[in-house]
């Protein structure tokens, strides 16, 4: 095989040696495209939608919070079991380690005997601000009440 010359040096040797240095420092760089995110609690946009009323709630009462207006929601059990009326109680709850609190209201329980779940509305009082959310409770398998929705309601 015949190599060519420019002027007093080889082409061959040199493209190899070129190609040789570009991978070398290739394997060096640190360069990565994100795919997505396996993180469940805030998972990587990977689209640019505007973001939903439920998207804002999620934001502002998380999890335990959630969970304390459940337990307080529990203790209207007797009242419900009764057949009390529901819509004029008022109910408040704080969740100690977050901070946020807030009032429930507008139970609505007229679908709770077939579905076992009631409608509310409920203040959060949050470091964002003072907003009113409309959510829906439904009761688990172990007759506890969890959140199974919340929206940001219109004032």
């Amino acid at each position: 095989m015949r190599s060519y010359t420019a002027g007093h040096m080889k082409i061959q040797p040199l493209a190899a040696l070129c190609v040789a240095l570009a991978t070398a420092l290739g394997g060096c760089s640190q360069f990565s495209v994100p795919m997505g995110s396996n993180n469940i609690d805030s998972p990587t946009l990977l689209t640019g939608s505007i973001s939903s009323a439920s998207d804002v709630a999620y934001a502002d009462i998380n999890e335990d919070d959630r969970s304390v207006i459940a337990q307080n929601l529990d203790t209207i059990g007797p009242d419900l079991a009764a057949g009390k009326p529901t819509d004029a109680l008022s109910l408040t709850w704080l969740n100690s380690i977050s901070g946020n609190s807030g009032t429930l209201s507008s139970i609505n329980a007229s679908t709770f005997s077939e579905t076992g779940c009631l409608g509310f509305k409920t203040t959060a009082n949050t470091i964002v601000g003072i907003k009113l959310y409309s959510g829906t409770a439904c009761r688990d398998v172990t007759q506890k009440f969890a959140v199974t929705s919340l929206n940001v309601a219109d004032a």
